[in-house]
């Protein structure tokens, strides 16, 4: 596979999520029916805007109760990744942004806080740009000080017990796979994974999906203008 047009991939940013979603099903290399979160995942951050990069990916376990603490090192292992992923793929350039992905499992993953401020701000040092979970974070004013925009199912006021399992699996978020390597873009729509083989090529079908959306919208416009009704612009339309 060539290497993965960063510089592209920082641009997708200039889009909305779904705008991006389009411009990878043009590209026909992916079921559409797959790849996205649903609405049990919801940017808690909105205002931030949307968010590109890199996935970096961890599971976590804090609701199974009655064992001892588990050992912080994982959590060491995958900061040092981060900031290692970053360096990697910036082949002398700025650093990449990375995106760190954290699923939840154990007994009540909607409840497992993976994240507060504390973490949100090393997440960030290391060069996570976002982050997204199937579990909840807290010290959201800490966390959204930072700044670290989340993708979360919510908030919750309790760290339980933070047993890391393992980091760069396979994770699975409200439904969407996401494994190590592939590019997340997320807004306020929700969160899309791309394939990285092709992921550098969805920024100019993303271009050509805004430019065919403002041509449609300014016809629309036009239509409402002339004060005519929906059928009158379908016979006009010939459809």
């Amino acid at each position: 596979m060539p290497p993965l047009d960063i510089e592209n991939v920082k641009r997708l940013v200039e889009f909305d999520t779904p705008t991006v979603a389009n411009g990878l099903e043009l590209l026909g290399v992916r079921d559409p029916s797959v790849g996205y979160t649903g609405p049990d995942v919801r940017a808690l951050m909105p205002e931030m805007g949307a968010r590109a990069g890199i996935a970096v990916t961890a599971r976590l376990d804090t609701t199974t109760a009655g064992t001892d603490q588990a050992s912080m090192a994982l959590f060491w292992e995958w900061l040092r990744l981060i900031e290692q992923q970053a360096r990697a793929h910036a082949n002398g350039s700025a650093a990449v942004p990375m995106f760190a992905v954290v699923e939840s499992v154990g007994p009540r993953p909607r409840h497992t806080v993976t994240i507060g401020d504390g973490m949100g701000t090393q997440l960030a040092m290391a060069g996570a740009v976002g982050f997204l979970t199937n579990g909840c974070i807290r010290d959201i004013a800490g966390v959204r000080a930072v700044p670290l925009p989340c993708w979360a199912a919510g908030l919750s006021p309790m760290h339980g017990r933070l047993r890391w399992l393992d980091i760069q699996s396979p994770v699975v978020i409200d439904g969407m796979t996401v494994r190590p390597g592939d590019v997340l873009h997320a807004d306020e729509n929700g969160a899309l994974c791309l394939p990285p083989e092709v992921a550098d090529q969805v920024y100019d079908k993303a271009l050509a999906v805004r430019e065919k959306e403002a041509a449609l919208f300014a016809r629309l416009r036009a239509v409402r203008e002339r004060g005519l009704t929906i059928t009158q612009y379908l016979d006009s339309m010939g459809v």
